[in-house]
């Protein structure tokens, strides 16, 4: 058995079917995310993990144990809310202390437990400020700190950067991930974000309307998306929507992607000629050439329709036919082999058959 697991869940609100039937297992150790968008269930599946609301259907299991029945107060689970719920009137020192407090843990243990999560958070010379007067990252590592004291088997983390500006997110995200690499406890993350996601996780779940639609590594689930929303949600892509042409051989189809032509492409799925499909191709896939390139690529001519700079890359939307294809290029790799395109230009734009995900056109959106 996993160190977590999560069996068939369904949860209901009246006639609001919010969680449909969602299974999952955690290894002990890891970040474990649960990403997608606003209403989709995963916040409904955190208070369930939590004890905070009861399945209709389904099992959870933590370390063994079954707790699907067991109150909040006899898991060895705590969370991490995105608004802090520190108290006002304690110090920093006291908001940590305030778990062994209670538990009845003797006072000369809870200063030094406290002093250890202070070390690890990097917040000991903030032990006697109130919580008004820092930061809202140091409100979230104390935050954090209060939850990982009584050393809980589980740690839940609901939303907790959405409150933080980007800069400090983008720390915020770092310091997650040290602490957890400290203390080493298993780590349950909601978020919407993609960007934290992918940077926190070993483990992606993505949701959409109550159902798990993939879980992977971020690296499998950004380049071997299982569905069109995965595809879409996780980073930037380019549909097009066509059909199999024919079988080159075990790996590789030819599709027919409508208005654009006909080409090679990399499937893992056992298609029949004349199956409809949707090609996704990742806009950093592409490279863009002045002339047409000898090489073995699939290509195809166009014209730059607009540019936008971003600093570190530039955005490049291309109109091939009835396809406006939405291209980036990165300065420190760029594979031009010419001057920057500008307005107008013509160019051929490239792309090799093994960076194309193919979907069946019945694969959920």
């Amino acid at each position: 058995m996993d160190f977590f697991e999560l069996g068939n869940v369904q949860k209901s609100f009246g006639e609001n079917h919010v969680v449909k039937g969602v299974s999952f297992d955690v290894r002990r150790g890891e970040v474990f995310s649960l990403l997608g968008p606003s209403g989709c269930g995963k916040t409904t599946i955190l208070r369930m993990i939590g004890g905070f609301e009861e399945p209709n259907v389904g099992k959870i299991f933590l370390d063994g144990e079954e707790i699907t029945n067991l109150p909040p107060n006899k898991r060895k689970i705590n969370t991490v809310f995105q608004n802090y719920a520190l108290f006002p009137h304690m110090s920093v020192s006291d908001n940590i202390a305030f778990g062994p407090r209670t538990a009845g843990v003797p006072e000369k243990e809870v200063q030094s437990m406290v002093e250890n999560m202070l070390d690890i958070i990097r917040l000991r010379d903030l032990a006697d400020r109130m919580p008004d007067n820092i930061s809202g990252g140091q409100k979230q590592r104390i935050a954090i700190a209060r939850a990982l004291i009584n050393k809980p088997k589980l740690l839940l983390l609901d939303e907790p950067l959405a409150a933080l500006d980007l800069k400090l997110r983008q720390y915020m995200l770092l310091e997650l991930d040290r602490i957890h690499d400290e203390v080493g406890t298993t780590f349950i993350y909601v978020t919407h974000d993609q960007g934290e996601a992918m940077s926190l996780s070993d483990r992606i779940a993505v949701m959409n309307n109550g159902k798990i639609e993939q879980i992977g590594t971020p690296a499998e689930i950004y380049e071997n998306p299982k569905t069109k929303f995965v595809a879409s949600f996780i980073g930037d892509t380019n549909f097009f929507e066509g059909k199999v042409s024919s079988c080159i051989d075990s790996e590789y189809y030819k599709i027919d992607m409508n208005g654009l032509g006909e080409f090679p492409a990399y499937c893992d799925k056992k298609l029949d000629a004349g199956a409809k499909v949707t090609v996704s191709i990742r806009p950093e896939k592409f490279e863009i050439f002045a002339k047409q390139p000898y090489d073995n690529l699939n290509m195809c001519e166009g014209e730059v329709e607009d540019i936008v700079y971003q600093g570190s890359q530039t955005r490049y939307w291309v109109r091939v036919k009835e396809h406006r294809i939405n291209i980036v290029m990165q300065h420190n790799r760029c594979a031009l082999d010419f001057k920057q395109p500008t307005w107008g230009d013509k160019v051929w734009i490239a792309w090799h058959r093994d960076d194309v995900t193919v979907l069946e056109s019945n694969s959920p959106d």
